[in-house]
């Protein structure tokens, strides 16, 4: 059943991009469900979507395969679950149904994303989402930047092979922008909030960087789950099994240097 429907949104952060994907996923909530589950479903539907695709990879010929609807695997089992959370789209006239707002919405964030090269989603997040109910805020795009200028980010052929870790990514603004600088960093993030964690996933899908992204605890040094993002429009994901794949030793050693020298970020 549709939820929250009488919601009010409360925000007095006013959204500086991403306005016409919020628009698409604001035709969700006239169905009756609240913006918090409509953004979180949109992350998922999305990220499905992407994991999807790169399994089907395997059996060849994935245009055709979309063009037929002939995707399968447990990535395209989870996004039909997802869709099927919104019944009122078995109802309503196609174009207009909750599963076509989230496909036109995803559609309008990759392109306003190209056209601000900013992080969209994470602005989402704290207009409609953090503000009202967490207080979350992120790091504005701009002084990550900067702080990615300030910092010396290694680029051309020096920066090839190099990384950059941050334990408490985000929605991932700064490896947007040390990605502006050198697209061949490998960048590993840690956030213990999953849904930051799946943005920094879709984020660095949408600027075609190479990436490890953690969902956990730096200060436990335990992890849950990973997503790896590989240039091209790759995403693989897996649970963890700490004897097999713990704490990435840069996210070890950075928390080690955040002791010690109180930095917040480590380039190698």
């Amino acid at each position: 059943m549709p939820e929250g429907g009488g919601e009010k949104m409360k925000t007095t952060y006013q959204a500086q991009q991403g306005k016409k994907t919020w628009e698409q996923l604001e035709e969700i909530h006239r169905f009756g469900y609240d913006y918090s589950t409509i953004f979180s479903d949109f992350i998922d539907v999305c990220l499905s979507s992407l994991l999807s695709l790169t399994h089907n990879l395997q059996y060849g010929n994935i245009i055709e395969r979309l063009q037929q609807n002939k995707l399968t695997g447990k990535y395209e089992e989870q996004y039909m679950q997802l869709v099927a959370k919104y019944p009122e789209n078995k109802t309503k006239e196609k174009g207009k149904r909750p599963a076509d707002y989230f496909g036109n919405a995803w559609g309008m964030l990759q392109k306003e994303t190209r056209v601000a090269e900013a992080d969209i989603l994470g602005e989402l997040f704290m207009t409609y989402i953090s503000h009202g109910e967490h207080g979350q805020f992120f790091t504005p795009q701009h002084l990550s930047d900067m702080m990615a200028m300030m910092l010396d980010v290694e680029r051309g052929e020096e920066g090839k092979g190099k990384t950059v870790c941050d334990p408490a990514c985000g929605s991932g603004r700064f490896f947007i922008s040390a990605g502006k600088l050198n697209k061949d960093l490998h960048f590993y993030g840690v956030d213990l909030s999953p849904i930051c964690a799946k943005m920094t996933v879709l984020n660095m899908w949408l600027f075609d960087l190479n990436a490890d992204i953690y969902h956990g605890d730096t200060l436990l040094m335990k992890m849950q789950h990973v997503w790896k993002i590989r240039k091209g429009g790759f995403v693989y994901e897996a649970e963890i099994v700490e004897e097999e794949e713990p704490m990435p030793e840069q996210v070890k050693k950075q928390l080690k240097l955040k002791a010690e020298q109180q930095n917040l970020f480590d380039f190698e």
